[in-house]
């Protein structure tokens, strides 16, 4: 444990430092640029696939040096056609996209992986700051809330056929209720984010969402310094704090207790883009799907894993992408117990239509 603690101290120590910030400011103009040349494209390019590619091809790849640690951050797109999932919509089998973007935030020290967050994320965009969820296809459905109730409850779903997604059955808890999200996309070209599982509650008794709304989601927490994570430079203090925040036997109580400590805690809104990049690289976004002698979310874990086996199998620059994901070491709960068989991945090449958004904050070395 004592590791745990002093990785947890040397990540507040890189948080607070002005190469960190840097690497904040240059993420959100990145995104800033990305999502406002969309919007500038918008009659030409009418797709929101198009719109995530060039977000995703803005921040491309950059890096954060400092003399103890390193921030990196990467993104890749899949190409192809949407990455479709199947699963049952208040008792009708439907089909949607798992999501448009995946952010995932790892934290490494002393060479070893000790921390991993990660949320699906489905973007809307609107011309204003006002999201309608109330339209129709032409089979008389709402593709929007359906995606909502995929995101937020995480109902039993698999991959369709020729799907980049394996055709397994996946159950996944969503105990953050930070796993799933949706990405707000608002005119001249700004980001907000809210936890799908906050969204739909905002949306029981109304189909369009306006950006006041947001304030609805916010959840109360026990102000900061009543939170024992406080005080940090008493370790006895750090350990009861973690304990309470991911117990063996439930750690699903952590994003009730302390919002603020950095990859444990959870704050999952996010108002515009800077707002974002600071909660995303602080890891207070996302589900933990891995923590080093603390307890996380194992399924989410090998569901990430097996759509990466899936990406990799692709080839070229998707091969490279994941295993630079893989190059550290970590040794999960259960992984490699569930080898899947090869008929989950009888997908298309073309298959895709993915985006990922990928951090690595490496903390150097340690005592």
């Amino acid at each position: 444990m004592k590791d745990v603690l002093n990785s947890i101290k040397k990540y507040l120590e890189v948080t607070e430092s002005e190469r960190f910030i840097i690497h904040w400011k240059k993420l959100a103009q990145r995104l800033l640029a990305g999502i406002k040349n969309g919007y500038k494209k918008g009659d030409r390019e009418p797709e929101i696939v198009n719109l995530i590619e060039n977000i995703i091809n803005r921040i491309d790849k950059f890096e954060t040096f400092d003399r103890e640690f390193k921030i990196s951050t990467n993104s890749v797109f899949i190409h192809g056609n949407k990455s479709q999932v199947e699963f049952e919509y208040y008792g009708e089998k439907t089909e949607r996209e798992l999501g448009d973007i995946i952010f995932i935030l790892s934290v490494e020290y002393n060479n070893k992986k000790y921390f991993e967050k990660m949320t699906i994320n489905q973007v809307k965009k609107a011309k204003t700051v006002s999201w309608n969820f109330n339209k129709k296809d032409k089979n008389g459905k709402h593709p929007n809330m359906e995606q909502l109730y995929l995101l937020s409850r995480f109902p039993t779903f698999k991959g369709t056929k020729n799907s980049l997604i394996p055709m397994k059955e996946y159950n996944l808890p969503n105990y953050s209720g930070c796993l799933g999200s949706h990405g707000l996309l608002y005119y001249p070209g700004d980001f907000a984010l809210i936890s799908s599982k906050s969204l739909e509650v905002i949306l029981l008794y109304k189909k369009q969402l306006k950006f006041r709304d947001l304030l609805l989601s916010i959840k109360d927490n026990y102000p900061f310094f009543y939170c024992l994570c406080n005080y940090l430079s008493d370790d006895l203090y750090l350990k009861e704090c973690l304990y309470l925040l991911h117990s063996p036997r439930d750690f699903r109580w952590y994003p009730f207790l302390c919002c603020n400590l950095p990859v444990l805690g959870n704050n999952c809104i996010a108002y515009n883009s800077y707002d974002f990049s600071d909660k995303y690289l602080r890891g207070l976004i996302g589900e933990l799907i891995y923590a080093k002698d603390l307890g996380y979310n194992h399924h989410a874990f090998q569901f990430l894993m097996d759509l990466l086996e899936s990406i990799e199998r692709k080839g070229g620059k998707y091969k490279n992408f994941v295993q630079d994901f893989k190059k550290f070491n970590y040794n999960p709960i259960g992984y490699g117990e569930d080898k899947n068989d090869k008929k989950y991945y009888e997908f298309d090449r073309d298959g895709g239509g993915l985006g990922i958004i990928y951090t690595i904050i490496n903390l150097g070395k340690g005592e």
